[in-house]
């Protein structure tokens, strides 16, 4: 049991201060970019391979939003987080690549399509793309973007958790939640973990937030103006 403890208080002094994403997790994405021709080869496959690279962290920011039940401003996110696509890249390559003839309007793969067309419709260069992208940042980028000025401070009390690979576990969980900023240890006793955070939601939805996210085996309950409890289940609780 010591020996336990001395490693929980390890993990928690040394990783809890650096919480500004889920080390490591990657999301993987396919997306499709175009241009329009420029008579420069090099310039029409850049254009259409950086905006495949934008369309990726696009469908990737949304599907964290939709996990984290927020709503995002489009002009906010497209500022603050679209606005450079390539830093939330980890690797990518075109699978196919080609020029393709549109009748018809492309708006979503495409910055503009040319005003004048002949009968015979418009060509673009596309490049289809698989890309990896890094869901720690965007869910980092997304924290700052929906704090803004009104954040709370927020105490995550953790009971009944003593098997290390169960606490680490845990902790995973809560550094995919989105809406808890800068989490840190605050307090640790046996059998109970003090973590604090700021948060501009309510405690209501930060507690269903953090319910959804935890694994399974865990009560989520508000406790106070300011803490959730996190309580490993037992055979009473049911």
């Amino acid at each position: 049991m010591k020996a336990l403890i001395l490693a929980i208080l390890f993990v928690v002094s040394t990783a809890l201060p650096a919480f500004t994403g889920v080390a490591g997790a990657t999301m993987a994405v396919k997306a499709e970019g175009a241009s329009n021709r420029t008579n420069d080869a090099t310039e029409e496959k850049r254009l259409a391979i950086d905006k495949a690279l934008k369309n990726a962290v696009t469908e990737a920011l949304h599907a964290v939003v939709k996990a984290e039940g927020l709503e995002l401003d489009k002009s906010l996110a497209d500022k603050e987080i679209l606005s450079s696509p390539r830093s939330y890249i980890l690797n990518y390559k075109v699978v196919s690549e080609g020029w393709v003839t549109h009748m018809g309007p492309t708006p979503s793969i495409v910055e503009s399509i040319p005003a004048e067309r002949d009968a015979g419709g418009v060509e673009l260069y596309h490049v289809w793309i698989e890309a990896s992208v890094d869901d720690g940042a965007i869910r980092a980028s997304l924290g700052k973007v929906m704090a803004g000025p009104a954040l709370s401070d927020v105490f995550i009390t953790v009971l009944d958790v003593t098997e290390y690979q169960a606490f680490s576990a845990l902790l995973a969980s809560l550094r995919r939640i989105a809406l808890l900023n800068g989490l840190t240890y605050g307090s640790f006793q046996r059998g109970r973990v003090t973590l604090k955070a700021r948060s501009a939601v309510g405690l209501p939805a930060l507690s269903e937030r953090i319910s959804k996210e935890a694994p399974a085996g865990y009560l989520v309950l508000p406790n106070g103006p300011s803490t959730i409890l996190i309580k490993a289940e037992t055979k009473a609780d049911h």
